[in-house]
């Protein structure tokens, strides 16, 4: 057999050849189409021999060969293909399914939590990435991220209220993550285990839960209330971007990036009371190889998976010019800092 990707590292022979049963091997001729960029088709594939070239439009994107992984993230989200994929050299290919990984999850096996490790290590550096280059455009203009002055807290505690801490009372964790379109077709046992790793917390109206400009240790799902992103603008003016409400999430990139300075801040504007995790017990549950790990793995995947589609969508109209680059920039800056409804809708964003 050539040899296996990374996804099979640390595995018994018996539990590669257990994984294999649910992939599909097939061959391909050269010059063949294989993944046509906006079909829908959750499926990933492993290149077993051979070379493929993956392209957007006329733009050649780069190379997967022998040993590479395409389509990973398929599996996660909604499926669509944003690129397309072309064989170079007649090529073998290993095609894993949705229901493939769904059979190989129920039993555990070790593939599972090598592909969601891979998947979330691509997206994090794409986090990176993106960060970085919303950062760059903001430097020097209205849009960069910064801690906002006592002005802009001074607005918000006239708008909002003075906020601090409630006590959140008796909070149904396993029906606040059951409502989340991040934690979608987990497991019933999965999800009541998962939601004892977080922890309820109360906020007043006008509390700021997490900051614009100050680093970040802890993920939220909102459980009850309203919470705004908002951002400082010139002036102390006051941004709202978006509002997020019972089963939403945020703050999560603080948890697989280092030194992460949040990108937006989310206000409580009504009495709120959100779940939390930091970044320590994220770190215990993640790496998990049960049932408890694989759906904080894939919660979060999903949500880096819509949050960097959205911010990078931002950038590409910015770069087009569709609208004016301070509006995109803080689009996109909500997009890395909190995932909701509001991603599937732009309309809602705009002045």
């Amino acid at each position: 057999m050539n040899t296996l990707p990374s996804i099979f590292d640390g595995m018994t022979e018996m539990d590669i050849k257990v994984a294999l049963r649910h992939f599909n091997r097939i061959e391909v001729g050269d010059r063949q189409q294989l993944i046509a960029e906006g079909d829908v088709d959750p499926t990933l594939a492993v290149v077993e021999s051979g070379e493929l070239e993956v392209v957007t439009g006329d733009t050649r994107l780069g190379y997967v060969r022998s040993g590479g992984i395409l389509g990973e993230m398929a599996l996660f989200s909604d499926g669509m293909r944003t690129a397309s994929v072309n064989s170079i050299t007649p090529a073998t290919l290993l095609l894993l399914d949705a229901e493939g990984f769904a059979r190989l999850r129920s039993f555990n096996s070790p593939v599972v939590l090598n592909i969601e490790e891979h998947a979330l290590k691509e997206l994090t550096e794409r986090l990176r990435t993106t960060s970085h280059r919303i950062s760059e455009l903001a430097e020097g203009t209205d849009a960069q991220h910064i801690r906002p002055s006592q002005g802009f807290f001074d607005r918000v505690s006239s708008a909002f209220g003075s906020g601090g801490f409630m006590v959140p009372g008796r909070v149904d964790a396993t029906g606040v993550l059951k409502s989340s379109p991040l934690f979608r077709d987990i497991p019933e046992a999965d999800l009541a285990a998962l939601a004892k790793e977080f922890y309820p917390v109360g906020f007043r109206r006008g509390h700021f839960v997490i900051t614009e400009g100050e680093p970040g240790n802890e993920m939220y799902v909102v459980a009850s209330g309203l919470v705004d992103v908002v951002v400082a603008a010139k002036g102390d003016k006051v941004e709202p971007l978006a509002a997020l409400e019972a089963g939403e999430a945020f703050g999560m990139c603080a948890l697989v990036q280092d030194r992460h300075t949040r990108m937006a801040s989310c206000i409580a504007k009504e009495k709120s009371v959100c779940l939390t995790m930091d970044k320590i017990k994220f770190a215990e549950v993640i790496h998990r190889a049960d049932g408890v790990g694989s759906a904080m793995r894939v919660a979060m995947i999903r949500a880096l998976i819509d949050q960097l589609a959205y911010a990078n969508g931002q950038l590409a109209m910015l770069e087009l010019k569709q609208q004016s680059g301070f509006g995109a920039l803080l689009q996109a800056g909500a997009g890395v800092e909190a995932h909701g409804s509001y991603m599937n809708k732009p309309q809602y964003l705009r002045d």
